[in-house]
């Protein structure tokens, strides 16, 4: 098991950092939120931090699992297929 951490998501919505860190958490999968800046110090002053960016870590091991739990839950999106740069299929 490798000791190397992974971000898998940023945001700057506070929010949203912890329905993503629920999923992960619910999958079984370890995460912890790093907050830059102020942000640890806003949310703890107000509650919530929309001004620096948040950042879910997880384990490295543990990467194409919680992948596959964001993509199904709509947080990423599906890696791009083999005609990237083409629009087909945009409108």
């Amino acid at each position: 098991m490798s000791n190397q951490e992974l971000s898998i998501f940023k945001t700057y919505d506070s929010f949203e950092a912890e329905r993503v860190a629920a999923l992960l958490e619910a999958e079984g999968i370890p995460s912890f939120k790093r907050e830059h800046g102020a942000g640890q110090y806003l949310s703890i002053l107000f509650g919530t931090n929309t001004t620096q960016c948040i950042e879910i870590i997880i384990p490295e091991d543990c990467a194409e699992e919680a992948l596959h739990a964001l993509e199904g839950a709509g947080f990423i999106d599906a890696p791009a297929s083999d005609m990237d740069g083409d629009n087909n299929g945009k409108q």
